[in-house]
């Protein structure tokens, strides 16, 4: 399997060196750090559970810490928090291995845990809190190499945004973070080769952002379809919908302009079918939410959004569905509608593609 992956990305760097004369690259680099990322992959049960090990470690280390009576202490919860993220940096630019990257991974969650419980003794303000955590993770997410540390830096900046909107109940603020993330979704997926050509810093820190945003984006449409359980009250839900609804238009477009689909009359087939879909979930933003994580992942190839997506959408559909103020005929009208256009879509492309390659 390895030596496949190796021809095909030998023939990539060929062809790309026959259709631009001036390009340049370091193939051993390349094939080392492909190499690299696909045994991370392949060993990720191995690296879970290693991950999981440490953090009981590190459990029984706090256990310790809060019995010899740190917990009164908030200056000493905040030093060991700053130290505990620090070191969990100095530690994952000195080693690489699978281990090094558990305790990593262990003691950064550690200090942010330690930040949040000696500001909120310091300060007894969840305010205080919700922007601690903020700008220390903004900070992790600028300046570390990690990719792991990103990923949780960008879910602890969402949730110390989400800790903000609840604290203050301004709850319909949550439509402008889901537009955030949206738009920075759809942007990182419309956009992605310029902005990994963009620097170095942008390339590492690409994917764990995006998968960030994905989960990000996810969480809070969680939100929306547990209002009682959560005891908050959103309104206006058309906001969020038309936002992704339009994401999702956009992303569309991107896709039929570069399957090479021109003819005016099939994009206007399309664009119908896809409003008439689309239009009775204004009022239900987690579906176009969910669709839009699974088509910018399947337009930029990227499996894991992809099976995160799919599987959002089929819990938000459910929900969806079950709370339709329907009779159970109306309801399944809906469906047998909904999945005769997604087939009469599908089929009229499968039609424009084989003409296309006649």
């Amino acid at each position: 399997m390895a030596d496949k992956e190796t021809l095909q990305l030998e023939a990539l760097l060929q062809e790309i060196s026959l259709e631009q004369p001036d390009f340049t690259y370091d193939e051993a680099a390349i094939t080392s750090e492909v190499a690299h990322s696909t045994s991370l992959l392949k060993r990720w049960p191995v690296k879970l559970l290693t991950i999981l090990g440490g953090m009981l470690a590190l459990s029984t280390l706090l256990g310790f810490l809060m019995a010899a009576g740190l917990y009164n202490s908030g200056i000493g919860m905040l030093i060991f928090g700053l130290g505990f993220l620090g070191g969990a940096e100095v530690l994952m630019r000195i080693e690489k291995t699978f281990t090094a990257e558990a305790i990593g991974v262990s003691l950064n969650i550690a200090g942010y845990v330690l930040l949040a419980i000696g500001t909120g003794i310091l300060s007894e303000n969840t305010t205080a809190v919700a922007l601690i955590l903020g700008i220390a993770s903004t900070l992790v997410l600028v300046f570390s190499r990690s990719s792991l540390f990103v990923f949780i830096s960008v879910l602890v900046l969402n949730g110390s945004l989400l800790s903000l909107i609840f604290i203050h109940k301004v709850y319909n603020l949550s439509h402008a973070l889901i537009m955030v993330l949206a738009g920075i979704l759809t942007l990182m997926s419309l956009y992605e080769a310029k902005l990994l050509a963009l620097s170095r810093r942008f390339a590492l820190v690409f994917g764990p952002v995006r998968m960030g945003v994905v989960f990000s984006l996810i969480n809070t449409l969680v939100l929306f379809v547990h209002q009682k359980l959560l005891s908050t009250n959103i309104t206006h839900f058309w906001l969020s919908g038309l936002f992704l609804i339009g994401c999702l238009l956009l992303l569309l477009h991107r896709v039929l302009r570069e399957s090479g689909v021109k003819d005016q009359k099939t994009l206007a087939i399309f664009y119908t079918c896809c409003a008439v879909v689309l239009l009775p979930t204004v009022l239900a933003p987690s579906v176009p939410g969910a669709l839009l994580v699974v088509l910018s992942s399947f337009y930029i190839g990227h499996r894991t959004g992809f099976w995160v997506g799919l599987l959002a959408l089929a819990y938000f559909l459910v929900l969806y569905y079950y709370d339709l103020n329907m009779t159970l005929l109306a309801k399944s009208g809906v469906l047998v509608l909904t999945g005769s256009l997604f087939l009469a879509g599908l089929y009229l492309l499968n039609r424009y593609l084989r003409n296309h390659e006649a």
